[in-house]
């Protein structure tokens, strides 16, 4: 879901599947919800019945770009943090976790700590890392 600056819904992508199926790099549905991230925007990957997700039909479904580029970098603008999806090592089933529905997921059982962590940040993509800002290293999930 894509946050305004009062953290109200503003928009969001139903990717159909849970996050454990769609969160790695390469994903098609993860990466169009990055080419919506062009500008910092709060984000937040909202649970199947969470807080969050009861409210999305008070707005209208985004479609995310079928093309373009998504940006190397996850930058976090309200942390000054960024991480490197080219970082991201391979787990044991031979795929790279993407970081983005990770970092951002509505708060829940079953994850590590850090899991949320920039959840409601406004987030971009970008092939740069703005000055100022530090690398983030994003711990691999099994």
């Amino acid at each position: 879901m894509l946050l305004d600056d009062d953290h109200r819904v503003i928009g969001y992508v139903e990717p159909g599947v849970r996050l454990e199926e769609h969160a790695w790099v390469g994903n098609h549905e993860v990466q169009g919800v990055e080419r919506l991230l062009t500008m910092p925007t709060r984000v937040v990957w909202a649970r199947w019945q969470g807080r969050l997700y009861e409210t999305v039909a008070r707005v209208a479904p985004l479609a995310p770009p079928e093309h373009g580029c998504t940006g190397q970098y996850i930058l976090n603008h309200d942390r000054f943090e960024y991480v490197d999806k080219a970082g991201v090592r391979m787990n044991a089933r031979r795929r790279r976790v993407h970081p983005l529905p990770i970092l951002t997921v509505e708060s829940g059982t079953g994850m590590p700590p850090w899991a949320g962590s920039w959840a409601h940040d406004r987030i971009s993509l970008s092939d740069t890392v703005p000055e100022g800002f530090e690398l983030w290293k994003f711990e691999q999930l099994e």
